[in-house]
Protein backbone atom coordinates (compact mmCIF):
# COMPACT_ATOMS: atom_id res chain seq x y z
CA UNK A 1 0.00 0.00 0.00
CA UNK A 2 1.62 3.25 -1.13
CA UNK A 3 1.82 6.17 1.26
CA UNK A 4 0.88 9.53 -0.21
CA UNK A 5 3.39 12.34 -0.32
CA UNK A 6 3.47 14.45 2.80
CA UNK A 7 4.81 17.95 3.31
CA UNK A 8 7.07 17.45 6.30
CA UNK A 9 8.61 20.22 8.33
CA UNK A 10 12.05 18.71 8.35
CA UNK A 11 13.20 20.55 11.46
CA UNK A 12 10.90 18.26 13.41
CA UNK A 13 12.44 15.02 12.16
CA UNK A 14 14.49 12.83 14.46
CA UNK A 15 18.28 12.49 14.20
CA UNK A 16 18.84 15.98 12.89
CA UNK A 17 17.26 15.55 9.47
CA UNK A 18 16.82 19.31 9.38
CA UNK A 19 17.01 22.01 6.76
CA UNK A 20 15.89 25.61 6.66
CA UNK A 21 12.73 24.85 4.74
CA UNK A 22 10.00 22.30 4.36
CA UNK A 23 10.83 19.30 2.17
CA UNK A 24 8.39 17.04 0.41
CA UNK A 25 9.32 13.46 1.09
CA UNK A 26 7.53 10.85 -0.98
CA UNK A 27 9.74 7.75 -0.96
CA UNK A 28 12.23 5.80 1.10
CA UNK A 29 15.80 4.69 0.49
CA UNK A 30 17.33 1.57 2.02
CA UNK A 31 21.10 1.18 2.34
CA UNK A 32 22.21 -2.40 2.85
CA UNK A 33 24.93 -4.94 2.19
CA UNK A 34 24.92 -8.61 1.26
CA UNK A 35 27.03 -11.32 2.84
CA UNK A 36 27.58 -14.21 0.45
CA UNK A 37 30.42 -15.94 2.27
CA UNK A 38 30.54 -18.74 -0.29
CA UNK A 39 30.85 -16.29 -3.20
CA UNK A 40 33.25 -13.43 -2.33
CA UNK A 41 33.19 -11.82 -5.78
CA UNK A 42 32.86 -8.01 -5.76
CA UNK A 43 29.32 -8.17 -7.12
CA UNK A 44 28.13 -10.52 -4.41
CA UNK A 45 30.03 -9.89 -1.16
CA UNK A 46 29.66 -6.79 0.97
CA UNK A 47 29.56 -3.31 -0.59
CA UNK A 48 26.96 -0.54 -0.30
CA UNK A 49 23.70 -1.29 -2.08
CA UNK A 50 20.50 0.72 -2.44
CA UNK A 51 16.82 -0.12 -2.68
CA UNK A 52 13.80 2.17 -2.82
CA UNK A 53 10.19 1.97 -1.75
CA UNK A 54 7.03 4.05 -1.70
CA UNK A 55 5.64 2.43 1.45
CA UNK A 56 8.76 1.29 3.41
CA UNK A 57 7.53 -2.30 3.09
CA UNK A 58 7.98 -3.31 -0.54
CA UNK A 59 11.53 -2.62 -1.69
CA UNK A 60 13.14 -2.75 -5.12
CA UNK A 61 16.91 -2.93 -5.51
CA UNK A 62 18.73 -0.31 -7.56
CA UNK A 63 21.62 -1.01 -9.94
CA UNK A 64 20.50 -4.63 -10.41
CA UNK A 65 21.35 -5.27 -6.77
CA UNK A 66 25.04 -4.50 -7.34
CA UNK A 67 27.17 -2.15 -5.20
CA UNK A 68 26.78 1.58 -5.79
CA UNK A 69 29.94 2.70 -3.99
CA UNK A 70 33.46 1.32 -3.55
CA UNK A 71 34.86 2.07 -0.08
CA UNK A 72 38.12 0.25 -0.95
CA UNK A 73 37.36 -2.03 2.00
CA UNK A 74 34.75 -4.50 3.12
CA UNK A 75 31.62 -2.52 3.84
CA UNK A 76 29.14 -3.99 6.30
CA UNK A 77 26.24 -2.51 8.27
CA UNK A 78 25.87 0.78 6.34
CA UNK A 79 24.04 3.45 8.34
CA UNK A 80 22.93 6.54 6.40
CA UNK A 81 21.18 9.62 7.78
CA UNK A 82 20.55 13.17 6.60
CA UNK A 83 21.84 15.88 8.94
CA UNK A 84 21.56 19.59 8.14
CA UNK A 85 21.13 19.02 4.42
CA UNK A 86 24.02 16.58 4.11
CA UNK A 87 24.08 12.79 4.09
CA UNK A 88 26.41 11.00 6.48
CA UNK A 89 27.27 7.31 6.29
CA UNK A 90 29.16 5.15 8.76
CA UNK A 91 29.87 1.44 8.40
CA UNK A 92 31.84 -1.49 9.73
CA UNK A 93 35.13 -2.30 8.03
CA UNK A 94 35.13 -5.97 8.90
CA UNK A 95 34.85 -8.46 11.73
CA UNK A 96 38.02 -7.61 13.67
CA UNK A 97 39.09 -4.02 13.05
CA UNK A 98 39.03 -1.28 15.75
CA UNK A 99 38.03 1.28 13.12
CA UNK A 100 34.93 2.58 11.39
CA UNK A 101 34.42 4.49 8.16
CA UNK A 102 32.66 7.85 7.89
CA UNK A 103 31.57 9.44 4.61
CA UNK A 104 29.68 12.59 3.62
CA UNK A 105 27.63 13.29 0.50
CA UNK A 106 25.21 15.86 -0.86
CA UNK A 107 23.60 13.53 -3.40
CA UNK A 108 23.91 9.92 -2.13
CA UNK A 109 26.16 9.23 -5.11
CA UNK A 110 29.50 10.95 -4.50
CA UNK A 111 31.02 10.28 -1.08
CA UNK A 112 34.07 11.79 0.64
CA UNK A 113 35.60 10.52 3.85
CA UNK A 114 37.55 7.56 5.12
CA UNK A 115 38.65 5.39 8.00
CA UNK A 116 38.61 6.51 11.65
CA UNK A 117 40.29 4.83 14.63
CA UNK A 118 37.68 4.71 17.39
CA UNK A 119 39.02 2.26 19.97
CA UNK A 120 42.38 0.89 21.13
CA UNK A 121 43.42 -2.22 19.18
CA UNK A 122 42.65 -4.26 22.31
CA UNK A 123 39.01 -3.43 21.64
CA UNK A 124 39.43 -5.78 18.70
CA UNK A 125 36.38 -4.62 16.74
CA UNK A 126 33.99 -1.74 16.03
CA UNK A 127 30.76 -3.33 14.90
CA UNK A 128 27.68 -1.70 13.39
CA UNK A 129 28.54 1.97 14.02
CA UNK A 130 25.71 4.48 14.03
CA UNK A 131 25.20 8.06 15.15
CA UNK A 132 22.49 10.30 16.51
CA UNK A 133 22.68 14.04 15.96
CA UNK A 134 21.30 16.07 18.88
CA UNK A 135 20.34 19.41 17.36
CA UNK A 136 20.15 21.30 20.68
CA UNK A 137 23.78 20.37 21.38
CA UNK A 138 24.97 20.53 17.75
CA UNK A 139 26.63 17.22 18.55
CA UNK A 140 26.92 13.79 16.96
CA UNK A 141 26.80 10.85 19.35
CA UNK A 142 28.65 8.06 17.52
CA UNK A 143 28.30 4.55 18.94
CA UNK A 144 29.32 0.98 18.11
CA UNK A 145 30.11 -2.38 19.77
CA UNK A 146 33.67 -3.22 20.84
CA UNK A 147 35.21 -5.71 23.24
CA UNK A 148 35.32 -4.87 26.95
CA UNK A 149 36.18 -7.48 29.60
CA UNK A 150 35.51 -10.28 27.11
CA UNK A 151 32.07 -8.92 26.25
CA UNK A 152 30.72 -7.04 23.24
CA UNK A 153 29.82 -3.71 24.82
CA UNK A 154 28.41 -0.47 23.42
CA UNK A 155 31.02 2.31 23.16
CA UNK A 156 30.59 5.91 22.06
CA UNK A 157 32.30 9.20 21.28
CA UNK A 158 30.93 12.67 20.56
CA UNK A 159 31.95 15.04 17.80
CA UNK A 160 30.80 18.20 16.10
CA UNK A 161 32.57 17.71 12.78
CA UNK A 162 34.08 14.18 12.72
CA UNK A 163 37.66 15.53 12.82
CA UNK A 164 38.46 15.01 16.51
CA UNK A 165 37.54 11.35 17.06
CA UNK A 166 40.33 9.33 18.69
CA UNK A 167 40.48 6.07 20.66
CA UNK A 168 41.45 8.09 23.74
CA UNK A 169 38.15 9.99 23.62
CA UNK A 170 35.90 6.96 23.28
CA UNK A 171 34.25 5.39 26.32
CA UNK A 172 31.64 2.87 27.41
CA UNK A 173 28.17 4.13 26.45
CA UNK A 174 26.40 1.69 28.76
CA UNK A 175 27.07 -1.83 30.01
CA UNK A 176 24.41 -4.47 30.69
CA UNK A 177 26.90 -7.11 31.89
CA UNK A 178 26.45 -9.37 28.88
CA UNK A 179 27.09 -9.22 25.15
CA UNK A 180 25.25 -6.32 23.54
CA UNK A 181 25.46 -5.13 19.93
CA UNK A 182 23.60 -3.31 17.16
CA UNK A 183 22.18 -0.32 19.03
CA UNK A 184 20.00 2.04 17.00
CA UNK A 185 18.35 5.14 18.46
CA UNK A 186 15.22 7.07 17.54
CA UNK A 187 13.70 10.03 19.39
CA UNK A 188 10.04 10.85 19.86
CA UNK A 189 8.46 13.46 22.16
CA UNK A 190 11.63 13.91 24.20
CA UNK A 191 12.35 10.21 24.76
CA UNK A 192 15.20 8.28 23.16
CA UNK A 193 14.32 4.72 22.22
CA UNK A 194 17.30 2.39 21.96
CA UNK A 195 16.74 -0.87 20.09
CA UNK A 196 19.56 -3.40 20.44
CA UNK A 197 20.56 -7.07 20.42
CA UNK A 198 21.66 -8.43 23.83
CA UNK A 199 23.18 -11.81 24.63
CA UNK A 200 25.17 -14.30 22.62
CA UNK A 201 23.64 -15.78 19.49
CA UNK A 202 22.78 -19.02 21.25
CA UNK A 203 20.96 -17.15 24.05
CA UNK A 204 18.02 -16.28 21.77
CA UNK A 205 17.12 -13.19 23.81
CA UNK A 206 15.42 -11.46 20.92
CA UNK A 207 15.80 -7.77 20.12
CA UNK A 208 15.21 -5.44 23.05
CA UNK A 209 14.27 -1.85 23.84
CA UNK A 210 15.71 0.51 26.46
CA UNK A 211 14.72 4.15 26.91
CA UNK A 212 16.42 7.33 28.08
CA UNK A 213 15.61 11.02 28.38
CA UNK A 214 19.18 12.02 27.56
CA UNK A 215 22.23 10.78 25.70
CA UNK A 216 24.66 12.79 27.83
CA UNK A 217 27.30 10.93 29.87
CA UNK A 218 26.02 10.34 33.39
CA UNK A 219 22.42 10.93 32.31
CA UNK A 220 21.83 8.20 29.74
CA UNK A 221 19.71 5.38 31.19
CA UNK A 222 20.12 2.74 28.50
CA UNK A 223 20.98 -0.49 30.29
CA UNK A 224 19.55 0.57 33.65
CA UNK A 225 16.82 -2.03 33.12
CA UNK A 226 19.33 -4.71 32.14
CA UNK A 227 18.78 -6.04 28.62
CA UNK A 228 15.44 -4.21 28.37
CA UNK A 229 12.01 -5.16 27.06
CA UNK A 230 11.61 -7.72 24.27
CA UNK A 231 10.43 -5.98 21.09
CA UNK A 232 10.54 -8.93 18.74
CA UNK A 233 11.91 -12.47 19.10
CA UNK A 234 14.67 -14.22 17.26
CA UNK A 235 13.72 -15.89 14.00
CA UNK A 236 12.65 -19.52 14.18
CA UNK A 237 15.49 -20.17 11.73
CA UNK A 238 18.12 -18.65 14.02
CA UNK A 239 19.02 -15.43 15.78
CA UNK A 240 17.85 -12.00 14.64
CA UNK A 241 19.98 -8.88 15.03
CA UNK A 242 20.54 -5.46 13.46
CA UNK A 243 17.30 -3.67 14.45
CA UNK A 244 16.71 -0.57 12.32
CA UNK A 245 13.84 1.92 12.42
CA UNK A 246 12.08 4.05 9.81
CA UNK A 247 9.40 6.61 10.70
CA UNK A 248 6.66 6.72 8.11
CA UNK A 249 6.23 9.98 6.22
CA UNK A 250 3.62 12.21 7.82
CA UNK A 251 2.60 9.59 10.41
CA UNK A 252 3.34 8.68 14.01
CA UNK A 253 4.08 5.13 12.94
CA UNK A 254 7.38 3.31 12.81
CA UNK A 255 8.62 0.11 11.16
CA UNK A 256 11.39 -1.76 12.96
CA UNK A 257 13.37 -4.08 10.71
CA UNK A 258 15.39 -7.04 11.97
CA UNK A 259 18.10 -9.09 10.28
CA UNK A 260 17.69 -12.87 10.85
CA UNK A 261 20.81 -15.00 10.50
CA UNK A 262 19.20 -17.39 8.01
CA UNK A 263 16.14 -15.67 6.56
CA UNK A 264 15.17 -12.46 4.72
CA UNK A 265 14.76 -9.20 6.62
CA UNK A 266 11.69 -9.05 8.85
CA UNK A 267 9.72 -6.07 10.17
CA UNK A 268 7.37 -4.99 12.93
CA UNK A 269 5.07 -1.99 13.22
CA UNK A 270 4.44 0.26 16.23
CA UNK A 271 2.60 3.49 16.92
CA UNK A 272 3.48 3.79 20.61
CA UNK A 273 6.75 1.88 21.24
CA UNK A 274 4.73 -0.46 23.45
CA UNK A 275 2.92 -2.82 21.09
CA UNK A 276 4.67 -4.33 18.06
CA UNK A 277 2.90 -6.15 15.23
CA UNK A 278 4.77 -8.20 12.65
CA UNK A 279 4.11 -7.11 9.07
CA UNK A 280 4.91 -8.73 5.70
CA UNK A 281 7.73 -7.08 3.76
CA UNK A 282 9.51 -7.66 0.46
CA UNK A 283 13.23 -6.87 0.46
CA UNK A 284 16.15 -7.22 -1.97
CA UNK A 285 17.72 -10.64 -2.36
CA UNK A 286 20.35 -11.22 0.32
CA UNK A 287 19.85 -7.85 2.03
CA UNK A 288 21.55 -7.64 5.43
CA UNK A 289 21.59 -5.06 8.25
CA UNK A 290 19.93 -2.16 6.50
CA UNK A 291 19.25 1.48 7.32
CA UNK A 292 16.45 3.57 5.84
CA UNK A 293 15.71 7.26 5.26
CA UNK A 294 12.93 9.32 3.64
CA UNK A 295 13.84 10.97 0.34
CA UNK A 296 12.21 13.32 -2.15
CA UNK A 297 10.90 12.32 -5.56
CA UNK A 298 13.69 14.39 -7.13
CA UNK A 299 16.30 12.46 -5.14
CA UNK A 300 14.70 9.17 -6.14
CA UNK A 301 14.62 10.17 -9.81
CA UNK A 302 18.32 11.04 -9.64
CA UNK A 303 19.15 7.67 -8.11
CA UNK A 304 17.02 5.81 -10.65
CA UNK A 305 18.89 7.57 -13.44
CA UNK A 306 22.31 6.95 -11.88
CA UNK A 307 21.63 3.33 -10.88
CA UNK A 308 19.09 1.92 -13.37
CA UNK A 309 17.99 -1.69 -13.42
CA UNK A 310 18.73 -3.29 -16.77
CA UNK A 311 17.44 -6.75 -15.86
CA UNK A 312 13.85 -7.84 -15.49
CA UNK A 313 12.71 -8.53 -11.92
CA UNK A 314 12.89 -12.28 -12.62
CA UNK A 315 16.60 -12.24 -13.45
CA UNK A 316 19.20 -13.47 -10.93
CA UNK A 317 20.50 -10.79 -8.61
CA UNK A 318 17.30 -8.77 -8.80
CA UNK A 319 14.88 -11.21 -7.18
CA UNK A 320 13.25 -9.96 -4.02
CA UNK A 321 12.89 -11.92 -0.81
CA UNK A 322 9.65 -11.88 1.12
CA UNK A 323 9.10 -12.18 4.85
CA UNK A 324 5.54 -13.00 5.84
CA UNK A 325 3.68 -13.12 9.13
Amino acid sequence: MAIASALVLVAGLANGEATQQSTEYSAYLMAYFTDYIDDPSPDRAYGLRYAYSKDARNWKALNNGKPVFDAKAYLRDPFVKRVKGKFHMVHTKGMEYPTIFHWESTDLINWKGGEIDVVHPSGNKAWAPEFFYVESEDLFYVYWASNYEDLHTMHYVTTKDWTDITPERSDIFYNIGMHDIDLTIVEHDGTYYGFHKPGAAEDFMGNRLSVSKSLKPGEVTFGKDGPGKVVFPDSHKGGTEGPEVIKLIGQDKWYIYGDPFAAPLEAWETTDFVKYTKIPVTTPLGAKHCSMIPITQKELDTLLKEYPNTRTPADPGQNDSSSQN
